[in-house]
Parts: structure tokens; sequence; C-alpha cells
């Protein structure tokens, strides 16, 4: 029997700004078919978008199916989120946390379990977004870094469960990025000075640079399972 091979067709949540938009030039490079799902209609070329809200599931649903009308689905790469409250935890009203927890983890099930529930055996790559913050601890970072670990946590049981499938789920931690929520996060007087001496690359990534690993562990790393990679410029290793 000759092996089953994944769909080009990949939909890409959050496709229309950021580390998102950057994954779906990438892949619109590679030959491709993109279509991106997010409250934002995309403005890049060559992509189909579809307004979605990824945490009304039956809004996620009926995506996935318009999606697949263009031609099945062999791949998703959830780069959906919102930015945290960037407060202390004392001072965090709890539908913060709330809110982080229903775009990044629920949002983030929702849309992948309606893509598993219609490929019916065919081959498929999921990677989903988490982030550094998921490592150690983190001040104000109560909501956001604790959703980005729930989702990194998601991942590890989501690719146990569905690699027997032939359905491989990673995920790819960003450090610090160059991207439209850090760059308002910096426009609102965050510094991002300590962040970068601390990297051993000595600067920030740019969004392409976290899409070009994004890509190849949806694509090239075929024996990859329930891994999530850190692409941080080194920020993790840091041992003080």
């Amino acid at each position: 029997m000759a092996e089953q091979v994944m769909t080009d067709h990949v939909i890409v949540t959050g496709g229309a700004s950021g580390i998102g938009d950057a994954v779906a030039a990438r892949l619109l490079e590679r030959g491709l078919q993109v279509t991106v799902f997010d409250l934002t209609p995309s403005t890049r070329d060559g992509v189909h978008s579809i307004a979605v809200d990824l945490c009304d599931e039956q809004a996620v649903e009926a995506a996935v199916a318009e999606a697949w009308q263009r031609g099945a689905v062999g791949g998703l790469v959830a780069c959906h989120g919102i930015r945290g409250a960037f407060v202390p935890a004392l001072e965090m009203e709890v539908e913060s946390l709330r809110r982080q927890f229903d775009v990044h983890v629920i949002g983030t099930f929702a849309v992948s379990r309606a893509l598993v529930r219609r490929i019916e055996g065919a081959p498929a790559s999921i990677v989903l977004i988490s982030s550094t913050t998921a490592y150690r601890g983190w001040a104000s970072q109560t909501d956001y870094g604790t959703a980005k670990a729930a989702e990194r946590q998601l991942m590890e049981n989501l690719a146990v469960e569905w690699a027997p499938l032939g359905v491989r789920v990673n995920a790819v931690a960003p450090g610090h990025t160059l991207t439209p929520m850090v760059e308002s996060l910096v426009a609102g007087g965050y510094d991002l000075s300590a962040a970068v001496e601390r990297t051993p690359r000595g600067q920030l990534a740019a969004p392409d640079e976290i899409a070009e690993a994004v890509v190849w562990m949806l694509r090239d790393a075929t024996h990859v399972v329930g891994q999530c990679l850190a692409v941080d410029g080194g920020w993790t290793v840091v041992g003080k």
C-alpha cells in the first residue's frame, strides 16, 4: 500500500498579523494552500481569509467546514492569541485569567479537534504556539504565562492521543519577538533592554524567524511528536 501524503492545505489561526502572517507567507512560498482564521481579515495575497471567533465552538466548526470546501486540510498552525493584563497577580482580575484560557487553551483545542474529526485517518500535522513564558516563573504574567503553559500541556496530551491516528502535534515557544503585540507593549512603556541583554544571541526575533521554525515542525520534522521547541535566541538556557 502506498504511503499516504499529507495534503498541502493549511489553516493558520491568527494569520492576519504577527507570527501568523509570517507563517502564512512561508507556507505560500512553499506552494501550499493557506486559509487564515482571524477576527481581522488577512490582507496577504494568495490566502483565503475566514472571520471567526475561536472561542465560539459552533463558529469554529463552521469555519473548518468552509475551509474544507476549498480542499482537504492537512495542517494547522494555531497562532492566535491576545496579550495579558501585565499586572501583578494581586492586582489581576479573575476575568483576565479566564479570558486567556478561553482564547489560548479552549480556542486552540476547539479548532484542533474540529480538524482531526474531519481528517478520517489521513495524515496531518498541528503546531501550537506556546511561549517562553510557559517556562519557569515570570512577574506580571500569571494570566498569559499560565495559559501558555497549559497550551503546552494540551499539545502533549493531544500528541499522545492523536499520533496513532497519523496526526503529529507539536509546539513552538517563541521568545520575545517583534510582533505588533510586543510593539504595542513597548509603545506603552515596556522596556525590552533586559530581555535583549539576557538573550545570548543579543537580539530579539523577527516574526519570520519564528515562522521558519514553525514550518519546519509542521512539514519537515516527520518523526517529531509531542515536542515544544523554544525559538528564543538561547533565552531559556541561560542559567542565571
